[in-house]
């Protein structure tokens, strides 16, 4: 599905491109000119945008909910997630705590409404920490999809995050548990 999707944006650019470059789309009527005065290269940007942000609002979605409940994200699909989320917001910020018996880093996912990630001033200025830790089990995905989605809401200023309130999200505790599930 999601291919398909991602397939008509570009047929749709396509047909757009083919227009936009014809004298005809642009020429064949004054009626058109009357209500826009686009020039075929400002046309072809539009559209470019416009697929940009419609692939980009996918990217935020969880596997959970691209999947309408029916599959949860691998260990790298969280992680790689998560680093997506982070490129688009200064309230976020991925820490690696050490190694883990898998051999892999434990993720720590620090979420702070002012952007500001000072956690010795954090105890200073009294700030709230609530840690959220996430797949102890390997077979209990439902905390991990929840705070993907509360963060990510929480970046896209859905949810509002009290300034006195910072959230510490351990995206996955058992690494080993998650990749063998």
């Amino acid at each position: 599905e999601e291919r398909s999707n991602l397939c008509s944006i570009v047929f749709v650019f396509k047909i757009a491109s083919f227009l936009a470059m014809t004298d005809s789309f642009y020429n064949h009527s004054n009626t058109l000119s009357k209500f826009c005065s686009f020039k075929p290269m400002k046309i072809i940007i539009y559209f470019s945008v416009f697929i940009h942000l419609c692939l980009f609002a996918n990217a935020q979605l969880t596997s959970f909910e691209k999947s309408n409940g029916k599959k949860t994200a691998t260990y790298f699909e969280i992680v790689d997630w998560y680093k997506s989320l982070a490129e688009t917001s200064s309230k976020i910020k991925l820490l690696e705590m050490g190694p883990t018996d898998a051999g892999y880093p434990l993720q720590l996912i620090l979420v702070s409404a002012d952007g500001r990630f000072d956690t010795a001033g954090w105890r200073k200025k009294g700030k709230i920490i609530i840690l959220i830790n996430n797949g102890i089990h390997p077979g209990e995905p439902d905390g991990i999809d929840a705070s993907m989605m509360v963060v990510r809401d929480i970046i896209k200023n859905k949810i509002k995050l009290p300034l006195n309130v910072v959230l510490a999200v351990i995206p996955v505790y058992n690494i080993g548990g998650c990749l063998n599930r």
